[in-house]
């Protein structure tokens, strides 16, 4: 009996060990359909929403790179708490500035123009007085060393734009 709890214990581990979360996953296994949607570049943050990544890789639609860091799949949260699934390095942050994925009070370009001369201001993620928007959206983010990292313990090749 005790010769077969042992592999049998070993192989539960290997399956605990090999299961890694969907927060900061790859959000597609095609990088390139990837690169053709996301922006990456150092120094630099990108947000997609887009069901045409693979929705077992990221259920939320939701691929973001950060300082240029391979694209993962995110989700919207309100705290870090919500982010530790995604294991240590991980934050609950406003990654993007701009656009229907920054702000809850985003106004698109065509539907601007609260002072009615023409112009279109105000839009995105600015208020009616011109300020920038306090109702940002917040997405579990990290560094693209963390990124880098948890590429490494799941066995995959250092990510380099093509």
């Amino acid at each position: 009996m005790r010769s077969i709890l042992l592999p049998v214990a070993m192989l539960g581990v290997m399956l605990i060990l090999a299961c890694e979360p969907e927060l900061g996953s790859p959000c597609d296994p095609f990088q390139v359909k990837v690169l053709a949607r996301v922006k990456v570049q150092a120094g630099t943050n990108d947000l997609v929403r887009d069901v045409a990544l693979d929705s077992d890789s990221c259920s939320a639609a939701l691929c973001a790179s950060t300082d240029g860091s391979r694209p993962y799949c995110t989700k919207q949260c309100e705290g870090d708490a919500e982010c530790a699934e995604a294991g240590e390095g991980f934050s609950c942050q406003a990654i993007v500035a701009f656009g229907e994925l920054a702000c809850v009070d985003f106004t698109p370009a065509d539907a601007c123009d609260a002072d009615g001369n023409g112009d279109g201001y105000p839009c995105d993620c600015v208020t009616v007085d011109g300020e920038p928007s306090v109702l940002v959206k917040k997405y579990c983010a990290a560094a693209a060393t963390t990124i880098d990292a948890r590429d490494a313990e799941y066995g995959r090749a250092k990510f380099v734009v093509p």
